[in-house]
């Protein structure tokens, strides 16, 4: 007799032992079993699948059924009651369960640095990036696989000046990359402690600016989150009639996306993109809002390299950090440059240079700096002639409109150079030497520089024809394949080591644009970029290792 004819023989003489009253079935007993000559089963086996099938009654046959069943068992009907409800609740836990949250492995091992290449191409060819903003987020992909291997866990901020810059874009396709992720526009403070204490997902939130800058208690609950010793808050709850302290967890790998800068705690708990306007014209490929075949490759090759490398990050690794990070940024990015080193050696290189350049002066951004580029369009509209403005004459012709917000901008006193280069430090736009007939060489701003940020955010708004002297703007009627328009080959390298050679100022968010260091954008390949895009952040000069660097895929 087969074995298979032998296990249908089991079942039909193992009917005999079915109660009829009923209840539910019993388990099959040795009895039945050696009628047709099988082995027996575990008995806690069988106990255990007993459970799973009163937990799947309705509850009206659970409640005809549970005497008869406790005594079976061997159990008391309290304790029954208990271990049904258990079970019932982590089937109910399982239902919730969204549908990419079910990640099968990958066949194969899978190369580090293959998988962040993969990663990386999935943002940019999305969403227009800032330099170095791809390979960040692929970084934190993986760190978001494997958070728990180390002790700190970097939040992922996504700001921009203003609304339409690509911000959810992003943040779907982090929900459709990352383990367990839940995406929410809204949330309370105690269903962050709540949500992360019973699913420990990947939590993605979007619209911040709406409800979290005046939130301090929310604001602490994800500080809180920042480091795993210090990752729970304490509330009290009601347990049988009693209310007892009771610790939640806020340990889980976090990402935020809001409309200009967050509380100055989050954001130095933070690796921040600022994103941009995608400029008219500018086309980059279309994100259909659903998982598909490209993030279901993703997610199963990330689980399998996530398998193959915790124990790796698990022990602790010290990786270099950039000198010029200060000691919150080298947190942030420790555990983000220790999955960078195990890519080999391009990727180690690149992510000292990102991190360095991600980690510039702080993204100081409001809705306020569109309406100064609306104002200084106007002081350069108001005479055809103007090419260029020295930055004192222009805070000055910003505050003769006492209606405006520039002549009384801090404490009463009017808009500095200083504070006018940090508004436009978003924007990409930094000061430079210009000569004027007629006045001395001073820091100022050319035209050029600014129509492509006007073209992006103040649409509608007509323009002057070209001035003589002056170049027509370029069409930007070209299809971006990589959102990356810059990439880090810009400065001569004083030393062959990226560790030593990031210097960017980190003393300070307001620093002057004009104090910093010039970069030349790099060629991008005949990519028709708008200027604005091209010109650097504030922020360090960019690196590069010599000729043999293999940085050319970061455009």
């Amino acid at each position: 007799m087969s074995s298979r004819q032998r296990r249908q023989d089991a079942k039909i003489v193992a009917d005999k032992y079915i109660a009829r009253d009923g209840t539910a079935p019993r388990p099959y007993c040795e009895e039945a079993l050696a009628d047709v000559g099988a082995e027996p089963r575990d008995e806690e086996t069988e106990k255990e699948r007993m459970l799973d099938r009163l937990a799947r009654l309705s509850e009206l046959k659970y409640q005809q059924g549970r005497d008869e069943a406790a005594k079976l068992l061997g159990l008391r009907v309290t304790v029954l009651d208990k271990l049904v409800k258990d079970r019932r609740t982590k089937s109910d836990d399982a239902d919730a369960e969204l549908p990419h949250w079910k990640v099968k492995p990958w066949s194969e091992p899978v190369s580090t640095g293959a998988l962040l290449d993969s990663i990386k191409s999935a943002f940019a060819r999305h969403v227009i990036l800032p330099p170095g903003a791809a390979e960040g987020l692929a970084l934190w992909v993986l760190h978001a696989w494997t958070f728990d291997a180390g002790d700190v866990s970097p939040l992922m901020v996504l700001l921009s000046p203003t609304k339409r810059c690509g911000k959810t874009t992003v943040l779907i396709v982090l929900y459709y990359l990352t383990p367990r992720s839940e995406l929410a526009s809204n949330i309370s403070p105690s269903a962050i402690f709540r949500y992360v204490e019973d699913t420990q997902p990947t939590l993605l939130i979007d619209e911040a600016d709406s409800f979290l800058r005046e939130n301090e208690e929310m604001r602490g609950i994800l500080n809180s989150g920042h480091t795993k010793t210090a990752a729970h808050v304490i509330r009290t709850v009601e347990i049988g009639g009693e209310h007892k302290a009771r610790r939640f967890s806020t340990w889980a790998p976090k990402a935020l996306a809001s409309i200009r800068g967050l509380a100055d705690t989050l954001e130095d708990r933070a690796i921040i993109v600022q994103l941009q306007r995608k400029p008219p014209g500018v086309r980059v490929e279309r994100l259909r809002k659903r998982d598909n075949e490209e993030f279901v490759t993703l997610r199963s090759k990330a689980v399998r390299w996530a398998a193959d490398n915790f124990d790796k990050l698990s022990q602790d690794p010290d990786p270099e950090i950039p000198q010029a990070l200060n000691d919150r940024a080298a947190d942030n990015w420790r555990p983000l440059l220790a999955i960078a080193d195990t890519a080999g050696s391009n990727w180690a290189r690149r992510g000292r240079e990102v991190a360095c350049v991600l980690s510039g002066a702080g993204h100081e951004s409001s809705s306020i700096n569109v309406e100064l580029l609306a104002d200084i369009k106007k002081i350069f509209d108001a005479d055809e002639e103007t090419v260029a403005i020295r930055s004192i004459d222009l805070v000055t012709k910003l505050g003769e409109d006492l209606e405006r917000p520039w002549a009384d901008w801090s404490r009463g006193k009017p808009l500095s150079q200083k504070q006018l280069g940090g508004l436009l430090s978003d924007f990409r736009i930094t000061s430079e030497t210009v000569s004027i007939p007629g006045l001395k060489d001073a820091k100022g701003y050319k035209r050029v520089h600014f129509e492509e940020a006007w073209a992006a955010y103040l649409p509608g708004q007509n323009e002057p024809p070209p001035r003589s002297g002056t170049s027509k703007r370029r069409s930007v009627e070209t299809s971006v394949v990589s959102a990356q328009v810059s990439d880090f080959r810009s400065v001569a390298p004083q030393d062959s080591d990226a560790s030593k050679n990031c210097s960017l100022p980190n003393n300070g968010r307001h620093s002057d644009a004009s104090t910093l260091p010039r970069v030349q954008v790099a060629d991008t390949s005949g990519l028709d970029i708008p200027p604005f895009l091209k010109r650097p952040r504030l922020g360090p000069p960019a690196i590069s290792s010599g000729p043999d660097d293999d940085l050319a895929d970061l455009a």
